[in-house]
């Protein structure tokens, strides 16, 4: 006779060992959820750490590129020596500076290349503004108030002059009447505002964001004179010269990315034209002491960019310090 095996109870568990299992994986979780947000830090603090370090470099590079520029303007090595072809002449913009950790792009602009707030003609100064984006009576009324600003006598009886005296007076502002001593003293001039001189952005009709370019970048008050360099002038300011339309000042840019123009007469032989005899007044190859060195310092294999700016006095025929930094802009972004 066979005796079947007696099925086991179960086990019931007992109330405290439940609660302290749950006690466990609550503890578990915790230090899971710890843990992920310590990592997490440290990977932000690991890339913040990185960030410093290469936009540190790209500054440096970027500083770099500002003092070679400098160098190659202020102290010119004597023709013989010369490389072929040179790393930079006079009349070229872009000077690429490599480094072992990577490389500076700097732009070199001659301040002949744009608008003097103190001799460029209220007419060249509209045209300007018309192709930054103003209105043409908006426009022409700004001009008229740098004038008036100036030169009170010349825009006496202008439709922009009616008035700016009561404007003046009511913002509590004292015009200079008399030469711009400072690029940003314009501000101070009725319809000359942060957006129109910085520039400014804005939503475009696709949700995209489109930059307006301020008028300040194309303006100087250390050229000394109304005629403007063909070879460092940027495009809106060559369309404000009388007699040059946007097809004949594209061919321009075309040209003298080539290679810089030794004069008027070498533009034109290149392109095999005749500049417009209204525009020869205000065109030359001539330069001044004074260059904007804009600067951005790349590191090799980081996204990571710096921007320097420097205003520079250089007098190379001059013995000892054959420069003088006017101004220093760290971060810019044009």
């Amino acid at each position: 006779m066979s005796t079947l095996n007696p099925v086991p109870a179960s086990r019931t568990l007992h109330p405290a060992a439940g609660v302290a299992l749950l006690a466990v994986m609550s503890a578990v979780s915790v230090m899971l959820l710890v843990a992920l947000a310590f990592s997490g830090s440290v990977q932000i603090e690991t890339r913040t750490a990185i960030y410093r370090r290469e936009a540190t470099q790209a500054y440096a590079l970027a500083a770099g590129g500002v003092q070679t520029a400098i160098l190659e303007i202020a102290y010119p090595p004597p023709k013989g020596q010369r490389s072929n072809p040179p790393r930079w002449e006079e009349g070229q913009r872009l000077l690429r500076v490599p480094y072992k950790s990577g490389q500076a792009l700097v732009e070199i602009v001659n301040e002949t290349g744009k608008l003097d707030l103190n001799s460029a003609q209220p007419e060249q100064l509209a045209r300007l503004f018309v192709v930054r984006g103003l209105e043409r009576l908006a426009a022409a009324d700004l001009a008229a108030a740098i004038e008036g600003w100036r030169n009170p006598a010349a825009a006496h009886g202008s439709r922009a002059s009616q008035g700016l005296e009561g404007y003046y007076r009511d913002a509590g502002i004292q015009p200079a009447h008399a030469h711009f001593s400072s690029l940003e003293e314009v501000l101070r001039v009725r319809g000359m505002t942060r957006d129109v001189f910085f520039g400014a952005a804005e939503l475009t009709p696709q949700e995209s964001i489109r930059r307006l370019y301020g008028v300040g970048q194309d303006l100087t008050i250390y050229s000394g004179g109304s005629q403007v360099n063909v070879n460092y002038a940027s495009e809106a300011v060559l369309v404000s010269v009388p007699g040059l339309d946007e097809g004949l000042v594209r061919s321009l840019l075309e040209e003298r990315s080539r290679k810089p123009f030794k004069s008027l007469n070498d533009f034109e032989q290149r392109q095999g034209i005749i500049l417009p005899p209204d525009a020869v007044p205000f065109l030359t190859t001539a330069v001044c002491q004074f260059y904007t060195i804009v600067s951005v310092g790349a590191v090799q294999g980081s996204p990571v960019r710096r921007a320097v700016k420097a205003v520079v006095q250089v007098a190379p025929q001059q013995p000892g310090a054959r420069y003088r930094i006017i101004g220093w802009y760290d971060d810019v972004t044009d």
